[in-house]
């Protein structure tokens, strides 16, 4: 596979492969990839090593094509398909699927990245391999094996295919999506893993499911954080269980690539960031929101400066997510709440181990803030609900402290690995 380092290996449940492997299996059952030149494809399948043979196989041969699981097919995302000149096919024998597709341009070396269509409908975000490949910025990235928890055909997904096909010495070990706590563990027992790619709602389960005793054994060396807000809480909990590993958040979006990189081990990032100028990405505010241009954004909008749709504040030289525009302000009588800065506060305390606020319809005020709390060790509700209201009294305001309680007794994980 030219330019790729197809010798990287890659930890299955079934044993250790390569790329090259993965790769000369799948071309075993579509033949010569030749055949799919003229089309732009998805290939539909089932497992994991079926996703990453399909990758290395449309990659070695700059295929217009992308990836998706046959579970998340339906009759809505074919007609979304095939509306956009995508031909569904068969990663097992290359049977076309789903509808026959309307017709559209090829662009050899295109892949097709899917949205998880938690909000609506899937998207389908155009990408190549110099957007994919966010890892060249990095000078000098040790030899390491990455945990790979992201869902099948997702941009957080291919960014670690990616790296694991781009970088020399950089391998795979991915999860059992249907038991990743498991999965995780498995892989922590039989020492494969140095590093990992997550978000904080990830580490809250797996610190939940499987304690943070036998976390620690893992000999990580690389831990990088995204794909929701990164909140001091677990940066803390981290450096404390992983005192020697280099740990990143990084800001990424299907459209944008990844744009921000933090590794000061500090919530938000540096409000230089926005008047640097020249290098591969620039930032600024408008209204409240961030907006980004950045050479690893979609091939559709390079160059150009997309709204990322997040709402951000400058504190003290210090820029914070406040969560995404249209859903990040709660409106209590005219006054405004955010979930994040009230996320952010109970996440401080020592026995909240995960948090989410949203607002609740309310006579007279219109809304009110309502948290709902995982703890950390068994609690009366009652008891919980007067610690919490005591942990915020002085420090919110009156009208952003959460007056309606959940405790949950697990920490929620969507497939996205958000909460």
């Amino acid at each position: 596979m030219t330019g790729l380092h197809s010798a990287n290996r890659l930890h299955l449940p079934r044993g250790t492969v390569t790329w090259d492997s993965l790769g000369a299996e799948t071309a075993d059952r579509l033949g010569d990839p030749a055949a799919f030149a003229g089309r732009r494809v998805v290939f539909v399948l089932e497992t994991m090593a079926e996703a990453l043979g399909a990758v290395a196989y449309g990659m070695a041969a700059d295929l217009d094509f992308g990836v998706i699981e046959a579970a998340r097919l339906s009759p809505d995302v074919e007609t979304r398909f095939a509306e956009n000149g995508v031909q569904l096919v068969s990663v097992r024998d290359g049977a076309a699927l789903g509808q026959h597709p309307a017709a559209g341009s090829v662009q050899p070396g295109r892949v097709t990245v899917l949205t998880s269509g938690t909000t609506g409908l899937l998207k389908l975000i155009p990408h190549d391999r110099a957007s994919l490949n966010t890892f060249d910025r990095v000078a000098d990235l040790p030899a390491n094996s990455w945990f790979l928890p992201y869902q099948i055909g997702s941009y957080a997904w291919y960014q670690m295919v990616g790296l694991g096909l781009f970088v020399a010495g950089q391998d795979l070990v991915p999860a059992d999506f249907s038991d990743l706590a498991g999965s995780f563990e498995t892989a922590i027992r039989q020492g494969l893993v140095t590093a990992i790619s997550s978000t904080p709602t990830f580490w809250r389960h797996a610190l939940m499911t499987l304690g943070p005793e036998l976390l620690a054994t893992a000999p990580l060396r690389a831990i990088s954080m995204g794909g929701e807000i990164v909140d001091q809480a677990i940066l803390d909990r981290l450096a404390a269980l992983y005192p020697a590993a280099r740990i990143r958040h990084i800001y990424a979006s299907s459209e944008a690539g990844a744009a921000i990189v933090v590794t000061d081990g500090r919530a938000g990032f540096d409000a230089a960031l926005l008047h640097r100028a020249g290098g591969p990405v620039a930032l600024k505010l408008e209204e409240g929101r961030l907006f980004i241009r950045s050479r690893y954004g979609n091939s559709a909008g390079a160059g150009d400066w997309i709204d990322s749709g997040d709402l951000v504040e400058e504190r003290e030289g210090r820029v914070y997510f406040l969560g995404r525009a249209g859903n990040a302000m709660i409106n209590v009588g005219g006054q405004k709440a955010f979930p994040p800065d009230i996320e952010a506060h109970l996440l401080r305390h020592p026995d909240v181990l995960w948090a989410q606020v949203k607002a609740r319809r309310a006579p007279l005020v219109g809304h009110l803030p309502m948290a709902t709390v995982v703890l950390r060790r068994p609690m009366d509700e009652a008891e919980a609900e007067a610690m919490l209201i005591a942990h915020c009294e002085g420090q919110l305001a009156d009208y952003a402290i959460p007056r309606i309680w959940d405790f949950p007794d697990h920490v929620p994980l969507r497939a996205s690995l958000k909460s």
